[in-house]
């Protein structure tokens, strides 16, 4: 195999997060994982594999959580990330924008765009620490060029994402003017069947849902093939460009 990166994964405890875990482990990748509390699945994996596998604590909902992160990510001496994946977010269904309350809404923007960009931010302002990639797992909820009207109940994560999506352009775009050769990405994963997408909704979800594991393997391909010439667009676990 080739030579062993390392991948940082933010929000690591289930679902998504948990499968590029396993994923990047089973190929001989070393993992940095982050939950926000403890995790029996995490845990076994990092001692089938305590060489490979770091686990940190990070609640990206707080900045206090972040920065606690961050002081454990320097006491760990970690001096390079190949690629970072910031996967942590919250679905709490339904949202609808004439229902939901002020605190409904502000934790959805907490959780799936501050935190997210700031985890990003922190990471990036380590003088000593090499970036290659940033992934941020957004959604096609966020996109406004093709917008899903029937999505019933997802204004507050729609717009979390959408938000998401406007930030980490801006941040490409302020990385490059620095000349950094750091890669930001947005990735769609696809709908599917995890514990946060376990809502009773009305419609029928095109395609159907998919593995955990057909999506993380999707998108590693994806984030493995960009370059500095793709920073700042959005991608589908398929690779195929989404609109924003």
């Amino acid at each position: 195999m080739a030579t062993p990166n390392t991948w940082l994964i933010i929000g690591a405890s289930r679902g998504i997060g948990l499968e590029f875990v396993r994923h990047n482990v089973s190929l001989g990748h070393r993992v940095i994982a982050t939950a926000r509390g403890s995790s029996s699945a995490l845990d076994t994996i990092r001692q089938n594999a305590p060489d490979r596998v770091k686990v940190l604590t990070c609640d990206v909902s707080s900045s206090d959580g972040i920065n606690e992160f961050i002081e454990q990510f320097v006491r760990s001496g970690e001096k390079k990330i190949d690629y970072a994946v910031i996967n942590a977010g919250i679905l709490e269904y339904p949202n609808r924008s004439l229902e939901m309350s002020f605190d409904h809404f502000a934790k959805h923007l907490h959780t799936n765009t501050v935190g997210p960009i700031i985890v990003a931010q922190k990471l990036l302002q380590l003088r000593d620490v090499a970036i290659g990639t940033v992934a941020f797992m957004s959604s096609d909820s966020g996109s406004t060029g093709n917008f899903l009207g029937f999505e019933d109940g997802f204004a507050a994560y729609s717009a979390s994402k959408a938000a998401l999506n406007q930030a980490l352009r801006h941040m490409a775009e302020e990385l490059k003017r620095k000349k950094s050769k750091t890669i930001i990405l947005a990735l769609h994963p696809g709908e599917v069947a995890t514990d946060m997408g376990k809502i009773d909704i009305s419609w029928d979800i095109d395609g159907g849902q998919i593995a955990a594991e057909d999506s993380v393997n999707g998108m590693v391909q994806v984030i493995q093939s960009k370059t500095i010439e793709h920073t700042g667009t959005f991608w589908t676990w398929e690779n195929k460009n989404y609109p924003w």
